[in-house]
């Protein structure tokens, strides 16, 4: 006391709710001593001062309760919110600050064995050094609580752990940890500090014990919702995406390469003939398989790809960054991997093919669209004979409705070349299209925009024709008279249609400009249609339908009788005479079942027999096309004739001994057709001259048509009709010999007997 010139002194407790806060010191410069009054009066003073503390206190511990209720209350409502557990650590991190007022706040994600690593903090920035910093049990603060799962304090941290040199740690003077859990268990550590020196309060570590078991809660809840949603995007036997999340996850990388322009492809793979694995060794080695091929195809792709499984045997991948030359490689790869896997020495012992369908994104296809042309790219690989893959094209989608044309709808592709037959005009074609279409496809509009005929130098398209459903309540949907392309959106439009819920979404896919979209929106979804041919606009359907969705069916439907319209335009106007002899074979075939296969044998034997009688090739190139079309005109013969079970009646066959004039009227409208008109005009002409439609006779009648009528005949002879058994192939030879001279020419018997004497053709 003599440092302080202290002479005397008297001690006072300052004492309220059993504790001693503090002391009040009087103190003398001269030695003294206090009376008994003096003492008691300063004892009152004292007990004055006490009782003023204790209600500053009590205000200061009501007012801190208050904040701290609403501080977890605050944290409740923070931490619920979220079912993300990132965002849940980082909530901890922000509420618990607040709560007691701290400086940084961390939280470590491990356990004492394996250790905790920092990876969510408030007060500090995203590149300081403690995050990833990793503690062990027992090392530093949060090690203690690792290690005991009870709280602990500091309130000399330097002094008791040192400077740890990691970043904004080094400034912490006091701290306090505290254990989170869910689950049941101890999943990591939450700790605070403060860069200022003072106490550690008890309330301090009560609050943010009760923020950490909030957080704990959030947490488990946040990974059971993880889980779920880890579950429902996941193929439960690959644990690839599932349908719906693939779907997702295109739709995403979409809307990133539109935004990068980056490129983007997507594949469809599809093990060939899988189904007779599950018939012959039953479903569990089926679904080894499967596991087998997922991890193979894993295996092939990068960290930022894409893969699931689509449903049974068939498999999606999603590459971004990647064009057509890296899809196609990168398929070809998948080819190798699978066979590897499933036939190799370390798999099932199965070996199998898979045929792979790629799409590359380009404006304006959406989800479903590039699905769908990877999906029709997918099964042009099926009909080229499986292993093997394929890029969707325009030229791809064309081998794809020819296909379809072969093995698809006969009575609309039949009422289509019906109208083909009877327009005088190649371009009556397309201008008839949508009152066709409109009731083909029970629409309830289609309108066809096309280039003028005068070109205007400008990305203009007019309306030339418009169909509406006549009882149809709405007005038109499609009324601008014309429409001006921004871009070169539409002739992309080859490798398919796209469809939209509503007209100005279809514009802008289409890259019309905006100002040309319709006020009045009509209720319905909407399609389009290009009518592109060797990369040339011929025009656009839109098409309106009530539904709330546009039928995929239709719009198939659509794409595929469009597109025969577009070859009996080109066709008509001059166009490669390959592409309509194609188109219309096709038509002939869909009118006859029965001409299909007919038609190539009469094809086949034709341009043998005409290069036995060593026709010149340019001739022989005719016979083969004449041979092809040699029935077209049955386009236009009524059904019920064409499709007669029984032999036809007298009047029936006038009606059928019109179709070589008819097919000779078609032709001579394509330009680079007529060379082939006069031979189906003179196909039924006979060499006594009692045939028709002329009565031409011998070497008068076409060399053409005398090959066209001898094959014609041997191969209806041994084909089964309706009405008749078939006759056998010597039968049929004796007959081709007894009607030498009178109905064929006999040079041309002579020269297809040989032909059928090889056997090849019996």
């Amino acid at each position: 006391m003599a440092r302080f010139d202290v002479a005397s002194a008297l001690f006072l407790p300052l004492s309220y709710h059993g504790d001693v806060p503090g002391v009040v010191t009087l103190v003398s410069e001269r030695e003294r001593h206090f009376s008994e009054a003096e003492g008691q009066l300063a004892y009152t003073l004292a007990n004055q001062a006490s009782a003023g503390l204790a209600a500053l206190d009590m205000r200061r511990r009501l007012a801190a309760r208050a904040d701290r209720k609403a501080a977890l209350a605050r944290a409740t409502a923070a931490l619920n919110a979220r079912l993300d557990r990132r965002a849940v650590l980082e909530a901890l991190c922000r509420e618990a600050s607040l709560a007691v007022g701290a400086d940084f706040t961390g939280v470590y994600l491990g356990d004492a064995r394996a250790g905790a690593v920092g990876i969510a903090a408030h007060g500090i920035a995203d590149d300081d050094a403690w995050f990833g910093n990793v503690i062990r049990g027992g090392e530093r603060l949060a090690g203690r609580v690792l290690e005991t799962g009870c709280p602990a304090t500091s309130n000399d941290y330097h002094g008791e752990f040192g400077l740890p040199g990691l970043g904004q740690l080094d400034r912490v003077l006091r701290a306090i940890s505290v254990p989170v859990r869910w689950g049941g268990a101890l999943r990591g550590v939450l700790s605070v500090g403060f860069y200022s020196h003072g106490s550690v309060d008890d309330d301090d570590v009560e609050t943010l014990q009760a923020v950490a078991d909030l957080a704990g809660v959030a947490c488990g809840n946040a990974e059971a919702y993880e889980l779920a949603q880890r579950a429902a995007r996941t193929d439960s036997l690959t644990g690839l995406l599932n349908h719906g999340a693939v779907q997702v996850r295109l739709g995403d990388e979409i809307a990133r390469a539109r935004r990068t322009g980056d490129p983007l492809a997507c594949l469809l793979i599809d093990l060939d003939d899988f189904k007779p694995v599950n018939d012959a060794h039953g479903h569990l080695v089926g679904d080894r398989v499967l596991r087998r091929v997922a991890d193979a195809v894993t295996s092939e792709f990068r960290t930022y790809d894409a893969i699931g499984r689509f449903g049974g045997d068939e498999f999606v991948m999603v590459l971004p960054g990647a064009d057509a030359a890296a899809a196609q490689e990168i398929a070809a790869r998948l080819r190798r991997a699978i066979a590897t896997a499933t036939g190799g020495a370390d798999g099932p012992g199965i070996a199998l093919t898979a045929s792979v369908g790629s799409a590359c994104w380009h404006e304006p296809l959406n989800t479903a669209e590039l699905l769908d042309r990877a999906d029709r790219a997918l099964l042009v690989a099926k009909r080229r004979g499986k292993d093997c893959s394929v890029t969707a094209t325009a030229n791809v989608e064309s081998e794809l409705v020819q296909l379809e044309v072969d093995a698809g709808p006969v009575r609309f592709i039949s009422e289509l070349w019906d109208l083909v037959s009877q327009c005088e005009r190649p371009r009556d074609v397309l201008d008839l299209l949508p009152f066709y279409l409109r009731r083909a496809l029970e629409v309830e509009e289609i309108a066809l925009y096309a280039p003028p005929q005068a070109p205007s130098g400008a990305s203009l398209l007019e309306r030339r024709s418009h169909a509406r459903l006549p009882s149809d309540p709405a007005p038109p949907a499609f009324r601008a008279r014309q429409l001006t392309l921004e871009g070169a959106h539409a002739p992309t439009l080859g490798t398919g249609a796209i469809s939209r819920p509503l007209l100005g979404d279809l514009h802008a896919a289409l890259g019309l400009e905006p100002d040309q979209l319709d006020s009045e929106a009509v209720a319905g979804s909407y399609a389009a249609v290009s009518l592109v041919r060797d990369g040339e606009l011929h025009g656009i359907l839109l098409m309106r339908s009530a539904a709330l969705q546009f039928p995929l069916p239709t719009m198939r439907l659509a794409q595929l009788l469009a597109g025969q319209a577009v070859t009996a335009l080109i066709g008509q106007t001059g166009g490669a005479s390959r592409s309509a002899v194609g188109a219309l074979a096709a038509a002939i075939d869909a009118r006859d079942n029965y001409t299909h296969d007919h038609s190539e044998q009469v094809v086949w034997l034709a341009l043998r027999t005409a290069k036995l009688l060593e026709l010149p090739a340019s001739e022989v190139e005719r016979v083969r096309d004449g041979a092809m079309l040699h029935d077209v005109g049955k386009v236009a013969i009524p059904n019920e004739i064409l499709y007669k079970p029984a032999a036809l009646d007298e009047e029936e066959w006038a009606i059928m001994r019109e179709h070589p004039v008819i097919g000779e009227r078609i032709l001579r409208r394509t330009p680079e057709l007529v060379t082939i008109a006069p031979l189906v005009r003179h196909e039924h002409e006979r060499w006594d001259g009692a045939g028709y439609p002329d009565g031409l006779a011998g070497p008068a009648i076409p060399i053409g048509s005398r090959i066209i009528l001898a094959c014609d005949a041997y191969n209806a002879m041994i084909t089964a009709r309706p009405y008749r058994e078939p006759m056998s192939g010597g039968e049929a030879v004796a007959e081709l010999e007894r009607n030498a001279g009178s109905q064929f020419d006999p040079h041309v018997v002579a020269a297809l007997l040989e032909v059928l004497g090889d056997g090849s053709a019996a």
